[in-house]
């Protein structure tokens, strides 16, 4: 290797696998400083969100028990999985609470649990960082709400956030406040916008999905506002919100819900137990492309359904990975318009979902997660017990 030019190599070293790049820090120093540097770990990151590769999807375990357990299993080039799942030791198993997904985005999983710890966590390379303690500021009025927290990506200052927004309420004066604060991975520490939320929408635990570099929300007016749904985002390098009108609105028998597909976002419409539409805005921030993507009726999957969320969409484009009711999976045939369950080994009962390309993130800025040995074998993870003993071979 040592007669190719280095930026043949690098060229070489952008096409492998996570795994394999783990594995090749050992060559020499060079090869890992380059594999652990900025640069690399974010063309490598595009490499992946490009040609569609290495795309592993993560379940987290729901239901009663503690703590809730995390697995994986990756798809092959034909949209098929693996034959079984493969545990993944989280690094808040040992806090003992319920954990909950905030987003997911660039191979990169946040959840938090009820004690407040958030993580930004890699899956595949097994490495996390946990965000500092942050308390809250409006310390003379009750606190009415759990906080709301959104994850993504800012393009503009590669860097990753989390947003906390808190509703606050005052029984003495009937005063309400909200507080929002901002976590920035590359500085790890929070920070207050000074941008308000906009008053004439309730902050109560909406759902956020992360695009082009902003968080959105489908937010519900105050009570007796004579707004509609509204799809509100906040971008994350001007710290600004703005808002756009949705297609469709919610009624006593439907429900709405907020995806990610393929670049754009989606509104989901649930009608219990007749039918799934799926709207997409084809230009973003443009209202006037909002379009129907598709439409599952009720017989056109040989079981009944609630909701259902779209994942991903296969290779080649036609079918896209559905989670419905966190019980089941299954890919739509969006032209043939039928669903085909699908099943594994190890499968859950019940479970919260994410999509992971292969990425790098973290690993030149990230704490190990210790791997439990009856977790028995992990294949996404193994190559790191080379990279410690690569460590200690160094030292």
């Amino acid at each position: 290797m040592s007669i190719l030019p280095p930026d043949l190599i690098t060229e070489i070293l952008l096409r492998l696998p996570v795994k394999s790049l783990i594995r090749f820090q050992c060559v020499s120093k060079p090869w890992q400083a380059q594999i652990n540097g900025r640069a690399f770990i974010r063309i490598h990151l595009d490499f992946s969100i490009v040609g569609n590769i290495e795309r592993h999807l993560i379940f987290m375990e729901r239901g009663r028990q503690l703590p809730r357990n995390f697995s994986g299993v990756r798809f092959n080039d034909d949209d098929r999985f693996e034959e079984a799942l493969v545990n993944i030791h989280q690094p808040l198993l040992d806090a003992g609470q319920y954990t909950y997904i905030v987003n997911y985005c660039n191979g990169l999983v946040c959840f938090h649990n009820y004690e407040g710890e958030i993580v930004i966590w890699n899956p595949l390379i097994r490495r996390y960082k946990k965000l500092p303690f942050e308390p809250v500021g409006f310390t003379d009025y009750d606190l009415s709400s759990s906080p709301s927290l959104a994850f993504g990506h800012d393009p503009v200052n590669d860097d990753y956030k989390v947003m906390r927004v808190h509703e606050f309420y005052r029984k003495i004066d009937a005063k309400s406040a909200i507080e929002v604060k901002v976590y920035s991975l590359r500085a790890h520490s929070w920070k207050s916008v000074e941008e308000e939320w906009p008053k004439e929408y309730s902050s109560a635990d909406p759902s956020s999905m992360s695009l082009n570099g902003a968080f959105h929300w489908l937010v519900d007016p105050f009570s007796g506002s004579l707004h509609r749904q509204t799809l509100l985002a906040f971008d994350l390098a001007t710290e600004k919100f703005k808002t756009y009108t949705i297609p469709v609105q919610s009624t006593d028998d439907c429900s709405l819900g907020l995806e990610v597909l393929k670049g754009c976002i989606c509104v989901c419409v649930n009608v219990n137990l007749t039918l799934n539409d799926v709207w997409v805005m084809k230009e973003y921030e443009v209202v006037s492309s909002w379009t129907r993507l598709y439409t599952i009726v009720q017989g056109a999957v040989p079981w009944t359904f609630d909701y259902c969320k779209p994942l991903v969409y296969s290779k080649d484009g036609k079918k896209v990975l559905m989670e419905q009711d966190l019980e089941h999976l299954f890919w739509y045939d969006i032209e043939e318009k039928r669903g085909t369950r699908v099943e594994f080994g190890g499968m859950p009962d019940l479970f919260e979902t994410a999509i992971c390309v292969g990425s790098l993130v973290l690993l030149d800025d990230g704490d190990r997660v210790n791997n439990n040995p009856s977790d028995g074998p992990n294949l996404l993870i193994e190559a790191m017990e080379e990279e410690m003993i690569n460590e200690e071979q160094a030292v």
